[in-house]
Formats: C-alpha cells, structure tokens, sequence
C-alpha cells in the first residue's frame, strides 16, 4: 500500500522520519520545516548531526503553527543544542539540556555581542520551551530599558477563570480548575500536579492547603483568589488517592498529560503551570513575602534560581524603609 502522507519525503532519514509518529498534532506544513531545516553555519554541522533528532522531537513537542515560529524554534533551539553538546556531550534530554547554567553561559558565549532585544528574545525563546516541555524553574536574562513583567494580570486571570467554567464536561472543569487552583492558587510545578491526589487538599476553617510529596515536599497555603477553582475541582470527589487531575500518563514524561489537555482545549490566555507558577512568585515577591520564606512553599531549591525573579519585581521606594534600615521603627 503506498503511503500518501504528504510529509514523507525521500530526504528525510527513517530514524527522523519516525518521530513523527509521536506528534500526530504536527501540521504537514510545520512538519516540512522541522525537517528540512539545516544549519546555515558550518561549525555547527558536526554538532548537528548528533542534535538533529532530539532538536526534531523538541520542537515537534512544542507544536508550532505557522513559518515564522517554527523556523525560529528550529533556529534557536538548534544552534542552542548544538552548543551545549559540543561542550559538554550530555545526554540530550529537556531536563539535561535546559538548564539555568547552560542557558546562561550559551548567552554570554554566543550572545555578548548581540543587541539587548536579540540577546533577550532568544533567552526568552529557550527558557519558553524548557518551561512547557519540563516546567523547568528558568528565568529570561533582564531586558534593560523595558522589563516585561511576567505576573498575570487581573483581566487576564479572569479570563482564565472564565475558560476553565465553560469546558464541556465535568470532568474537562476539574482538570482546568486544578491546574488554576494548584499552579496559580499554590505555585506547583506540572510534575507535581500530576502526581497530585484529592486528599492532598486541605481545610482550615477558611484557609485551603496543598500537600506536596516527593522530592519537594512541603505544605502550601493557597491563596484565597484561586481557592475556590482548587476546591471545585475536588468537589464531590471521595477517593482521597484518586489523582487530581485525571488524564493518561505518558511513562517517558508523565506531565505531558497537561500540555496536551491545554492543546486539546485552547484559551485565550494559555494557563500553563510554567507560566501560573511565575505569575504566582512575582505576586508573593510584590507583597514582600520574605525570600526564605517563599523559597520554602516554592520548593525552589537554589536561592540563586529565585533572587533572579527579584528583577521583575514591583519598585520599592528607599525613603519607605527609611526607619526600618535605621532601626527607629519596627518592620511594618
């Protein structure tokens, strides 16, 4: 039977070829331009060969939608991969690859001659995919002039809100409630929320907490302005082992059960952990919730990692904190 796929092309390698079968979401226009994309440098074509398939995979997982973004996934992510494994012949995975270190000495590598927008589009473009594909604790390197601060805003969240009440069955609601209640309300990560169960959730009097296991764990008030989403989503629900948010878990990379949930019912404000995790540091880090103690319900291990969120932080005024530097009043 002859295959009438569109997207199979003679050029292609087999062992590339077959990645596609992984992304069934990938457009045969997008498909085309993974695939056929090539390093315009030659240093970088002995890397390549050995990056080709993992910088495929990555960003088919992103499932990109028109020319631009696609062709300027390729380019980023490939010269990116191609750097860290020429110096450091890794295994080329997303929690391997993407790391805060990697990113950061690839920029000022590669990247310290280039203007500020370039420099930060480009920090901004792999840190959004080390944070969708493994919901990776990274931050963007600061755009001098104008800082863009990544917190939700209200109108935003609203919206959000307004998406995750209008799904389609119950089961859909308590799927987006839980991601809006455990990622905005508590500031999980997608691996945590997947290996969330209902009697992790707790009552006291008007306050609601998360019980986090594993590696990071920790017990987490949520704030009051997603609590409710959180506990609609548990409503009626008697198993307390039953898993949170339902969905079929992938072995090889269990949180992408959330990323193809997002996919499957779009929004006008993509709620992604990554994205409501940092809305939810930049909202504590405004209300001067001191570091330690943020550093503790965000189960952020390396308090490098979160000082550099500090620099989207709202202004402080010095003349504030006056007397508290002095000594002549006490902290308000």
């Amino acid at each position: 039977m002859t295959d009438s796929r569109k997207d199979r092309l003679s050029d292609i390698p087999a062992h590339i070829e077959a990645i596609r079968d992984h992304h069934p979401r990938v457009s045969d226009h997008a498909w085309k331009i993974i695939t056929r994309y090539e390093p315009i440098s030659r240093d970088l074509r002995g890397a390549w060969a050995k990056v080709r398939p993992f910088t495929v995979d990555t960003a088919a997982s992103m499932l990109p939608d028109t020319f631009n973004v696609t062709r300027r996934l390729m380019s980023m992510t490939a010269r990116f991969h191609c750097w860290v494994w020429a110096r450091t012949g890794i295994e080329l995975t997303i929690e391997a690859v993407y790391t805060q270190s990697h990113i950061d000495r690839y920029l000022a590598a590669e990247h310290k001659n280039s203007s500020v927008p370039h420099r930060y589009g480009t920090s901004q473009q792999i840190v959004h995919v080390g944070r969708v594909l493994a919901d990776l604790d990274l931050v963007t390197a600061p755009f001098q002039g104008d800082k863009v601060r990544e917190a939700f805003t209200k109108k935003q969240i609203a919206t959000m809100h307004s998406w995750a009440n209008s799904r389609t069955t119950l089961l859909k609601r308590q799927n987006a409630w839980a991601i809006l209640g455990l990622a905005g309300g508590a500031g999980l990560t997608s691996a945590e929320i997947v290996n969330a169960r209902v009697g992790d959730i707790l009552r006291d009097g008007d306050l609601t907490f998360v019980d986090v296991h594993g590696e990071r764990a920790r017990r987490v008030p949520v704030r009051q302005s997603w609590s409710r989403a959180l506990l609609r989503s548990i409503e009626g629900r008697e198993g307390a082992d039953e898993n949170l948010f339902v969905g079929f878990r992938d072995d090889e990379y269990p949180p992408r059960v959330i990323q193809h949930f997002l996919s499957d019912n779009p929004a006008p404000v993509r709620p992604t952990p990554a994205a409501l995790r940092t809305s939810w540091l930049m909202h504590h880090i405004d209300n001067n919730v001191p570091l330690t103690v943020l550093k503790q319900v965000s189960g952020i291990q390396h308090l490098q990692t979160l000082v550099r969120y500090y620099e989207n932080a709202a202004h402080l005024d010095v003349a504030d904190y006056t007397a508290l530097l002095t000594g002549t009043e006490a902290a308000r």
